[in-house]
């Protein structure tokens, strides 16, 4: 019987008909519309007298056969069926399994400047032609032409381009024909006037949904990289006309990126030209399209409105997106169920980058507050008992697979293979993989298969407990010492949902001595793959103080030392050696303080704690950035038990910052005055402050707990001499959660003053988003009347919608839970991915406190009864699903 959650299951993608061999492709761009010719050329996997080819919103021209011979073309009947968005293409004869032939395809699409997917208008720059940019993944390509829009159907291609000759550039996959266009750009159309034409040939077998196709007036910044056998690949940046400088930091990374890519990972690039193209609509971060990365302008760009986040995600997204060429483009998943191996793989190729250029125990720390998000992060995913499987048991729409399950959880998948297979051996199946597939397709039991012939050891278990079923380890830790037989043993268990078989789970710890320094020998990772099982130190040569345990997050999942008490915990805040476990006992020493006050609003908080805190704080030692992540109090907790009361939990956090205030007020402010960040803006000032911004904006969150006068005054004189947007957005958010008489006319003028760029404009309306004052709700709904919103900007509904989604001290009331479903319902039929993310708002409904589950289940239902199931499946279906848990 079909599964009813799912419209498209495993089964639907059977063996294909054909063989794609190559694609002969024309594209000609219009005003209003874009004109496609498509010459397949296939063999037949079997006996044929008719093909089904994906087709979706399309104006059919004709079809025709294509003898082998000069004959003329001989026209094919046909059959559109537009609701199935399949293509029935009637053959003139039968043909035989392995007989080569052709089928000529024309047709018309139409592109939006809302549905992103497939051709859309994209914003075009004054006086030029309309921009246009694609989006073939996953099934984009069959909105501009007819096709087998299937990732094993790879072919080489050849790509002609014809467009205005005001364009500055058409651009397609592979190295431009240079016996046609052998200046390397469009050459004017012999019998069009007013038209220019370019061909590329793409000799690399591609799937389909890696094709772009676009149509633009950029500015380029031209830079190359020479490889160590002396060959050299030229790089091109694309950007909005007059934005070349922006381009100058991110050019860097990209050429940074080339080299440690092939240094570090053996991948070579293999064409002749790398384009970086910047979009300024897209519903994601950057798409790999074959030697054309496009990302979006407000990351793709560095420069005075870029907020650190944004510096980080640039570094991340252009080597992610060059990875791509080697884990996507040359080996690539076999079917949407298999796009965890290239996205997961990718995603550890980039945070091994990340930690390189950055320091690698923030950068980790930042990893798991990914993780632990509680809007998008995996393990709220999970906590909702909905999704959370990496291997999909279906899906609604193919842009569901790109989430924090496919990125986050799958990415710390690869990263427990290594910790269990050693770096040795990892490296060993990585190469074997990607020699065995190379310019094919794999699938999950192959990826898998490479790894045990390099390791020797079967990895059955593991994978099938980590990428078939929603959940994660819950591991708890109790140790017991035997002094005088100098032994320590640590007694591991672990709980999984309903009773489910354990998980393989990689360990790593280290028993610590007195002086907080490793005891030797005890540095290990410790494979946990039964319910329960103890690890036995002997002969140690000095007693351990106490066992540092989960060392850089090595396992998904979440852990407590049950052994350690207040006591213990403090201990290890101060000395542990590794920075990330010392991090961890300050947060679990924090989730002590926060439940108190969860249980108990008017409990105290113990001076332990504070002192702690005080201790932290006046320690000039640590570097400006850990100490942030040990200062920051959260909302969100760590006992998950507790993930859904967000309003105690806004509450708690409130009231632990202000005791924290009212006892280091002077020395908070005396910290934040000794980071001096506020030296002219430059790209060194940039690039060596995102540690003291950090620092200083935890800081002003403490300094500011207290609404008052004085408060006010600290904010405004730091927005005033910030030089850097992430001190201005900072200190601009601080002023829109607070009481100060001048709050409305400073955000008035910095409207003015922001939004004529993409990136200020954004960082304005994420000030507006995550207000706390009574007006938050008014404040948002005079922005989206504004002239210069438009909805279909997503980096801007994301940076106002998502923002507010995840403003729990505002959110969780009746207007703001009914301004969720509101905005749902009118997002499904315009934005899926925007109206997605903002209903994982009610993902813990089955967890919420009576009152407020009432408000959130009429609020589903509301969004189940007004966003259609034939329309909007994906929505409708993850509203019904949220209600079924």
């Amino acid at each position: 019987m079909p599964d009813s959650r799912y419209k498209y299951l495993k089964a639907d993608f059977g063996e294909l008909p054909v063989r794609l061999e190559h694609l002969d492709i024309y594209i000609n761009f219009f005003e209003d519309r874009v004109e496609a010719t498509n010459r397949l050329h296939m063999t037949a996997a079997r006996e044929l007298d008719r093909i089904e080819l994906d087709a979706r919103d399309l104006e059919i021209i004709s079809l025709e056969w294509l003898p082998e011979a000069d004959s003329d073309p001989v026209p094919l009947d046909y059959e559109y069926l537009a609701a199935q968005n399949g293509l029935v293409v009637l053959l003139p004869q039968k043909v035989g399994k392995g007989q080569s032939f052709s089928v000529r395809a024309k047709s018309i699409c139409r592109p939006s400047d809302a549905v992103l997917e497939g051709l859309y208008k994209d914003v075009t720059p004054p006086g030029a032609p309309q921009q246009y940019m694609s989006q073939c993944q996953q099934w984009g390509f069959q909105k501009i032409m007819a096709i087998f829009d299937d990732c094993r159907a790879k072919c080489t291609m050849r790509t002609t381009l014809e467009g205005d000759a005001s364009y500055t550039h058409l651009i397609s996959n592979g190295n431009i024909d240079r016996a046609l266009n052998p200046d390397g750009v469009p050459v004017p159309s012999a019998d069009r006037p007013g038209r220019q034409t370019i061909t590329f040939d793409n000799p690399v077998p591609m799937a389909p949904y890696l094709f772009i196709a676009c149509a633009g007036t950029w500015d380029v910044l031209r830079d190359r990289v020479v490889y160590d056998n002396g060959r050299a690949v030229n790089l091109e940046y694309l950007v909005p006309p007059g934005q070349s400088s922006g381009a100058q930091i991110p050019m860097s990374i990209l050429k940074k990126s080339v080299l440690w890519i092939k240094a570090t990972q053996g991948y070579e690039y293999t064409g002749d030209t790398y384009r970086t193209i910047c979009m300024s609509r897209s519903n994601f971060g950057g798409m790999e399209n074959v030697g054309n990365t496009t990302i979006v302008t407000d990351a793709a760009l560095i420069g005075e409105d870029t907020m650190d986040q944004f510096l980080f995600y640039a570094h991340a997204v252009i080597v992610h997106e060059f990875e791509h060429n080697q884990c996507g483009s040359e080996t690539t998943m076999e079917t949407p169920f298999d796009v965890w191996l290239n996205e997961a793989f990718t995603v550890d190729v980039e945070r091994q980058f990340m930690a390189d250029v950055f320091d690698p125990t923030v950068v980790r720390l930042n990893q798991v507050e990914s993780i632990r998000s509680p809007l998008l992060g995996p393990l709220s995913i999970e906590d909702s008992g909905h999704a959370g499987r990496i291997v999909r048991e279906g899906f609604n729409d193919p842009d569901e697979l790109i989430d924090g399950v496919t990125y986050v959880k799958a990415a710390e998948v690869i990263r427990m293979l290594r910790l269990l297979l050693g770096d040795e051996k990892f490296r060993a199946g990585k190469t074997l993989y990607f020699t065995r597939y190379h310019f094919g397709n794999a699938n999950t039991d192959q990826f898998f298969e490479c790894f045990e012939e390099a390791s020797g050891r079967r990895l059955d278990e593991f994978k099938k407990e980590w990428l078939y079923r929603i959940g994660y380890p819950a591991v708890r830790a109790t140790t017991r010492q035997e002094p005088e037989e100098g032994a320590f043993h640590v007694r591991f268990s672990q709980e999984t949902r309903d009773g489910k078989p354990p998980f393989v789970v990689p360990i790593r710890l280290a028993l610590v001595d007195a002086r907080g320094v490793d005891i030797p020998g005890t540095d290990r990772v410790f494979e946990l793959s039964a319910p329960e099982a103890e690890l036995s130190f002997e002969h140690l040569p000095t007693p351990p103080a106490f066992a540092s345990i989960n060392r850089d997050y090595s396992f998904y999942g979440t852990f407590v030392d049950e052994s350690a008490n207040v006591e213990t915990l403090v201990l290890q805040a101060r000395t542990d050696p590794n920075a990330y476990c010392r991090v961890n006992a300050m947060r679990m020493l924090t989730d002590i303080e926060r439940k108190k006050k969860l249980r108990e609003k008017n409990s105290q908080v113990d001076p332990l704690w504070l002192g702690l805190y005080g201790e932290i704080l006046s320690d000039a030692s640590l570097p400006p950035a850990l100490k942030a992540f040990f200062l920051r109090i959260d909302e969100q907790p760590m006992d998950r038990r507790f993930c859904a009361w967000f309003p105690e939990l806004v509450s708690a956090r409130r009231q632990l910052m202000v005791a924290v205030h009212t006892l280091y007020e002077r020395e908070l402010l005396g910290e934040f005055e000794n980071l001096d960040t506020y030296a002219p803006w430059s790209t060194s000032a940039l690039l060596e402050g995102i540690e003291a911004r950090q620092l200083k904006g935890v800081l002003l969150d403490l300094i500011t707990a207290k609404d008052t006068p004085e408060s006010h005054r600290i904010i405004l004189d730091h927005f005033r001499r910030a030089t850097i947007a992430n001190d201005k957005v900072t200190a601009l958010a601080a002023l829109n959660r607070s009481s100060a008489p001048e709050r409305l006319d400073i955000l008035e003028e910095t409207y003015r003053q922001w939004h004529a760029t993409i990136t200020g404009y954004a960082n304005y309306l994420r000030v507006i988003a995550g207000g706390a004052c009574p007006d938050v709700f008014e404040q948002i709904e005079k922005e989206r009347a504004r002239p210069t919103f438009q909805i279909t900007q997503p980096t801007w509904c994301r940076a106002l919608f998502l923002t507010m989604a995840g403003n729990n001290e505002m959110i969780w009331c009746d207007r703001g839970i009914n301004w969720i479903a509101d905005l749902v319902i009118e997002l499904a039929p315009v934005n899926y991915t925007n109206a997605a993310r903002m209903l994982n708002t009610f993902q813990h409904v089955g967890k919420m406190k009576p009152d407020l589950k009432q408000m959130v289940v009429s609020a589903l239902e509301r969004v189940v009864s007004n966003v259609s199931d034939r329309t909007c499946p994906a929505v409708h279906r993850q509203a019904r699903a949220y209600l079924t848990v």
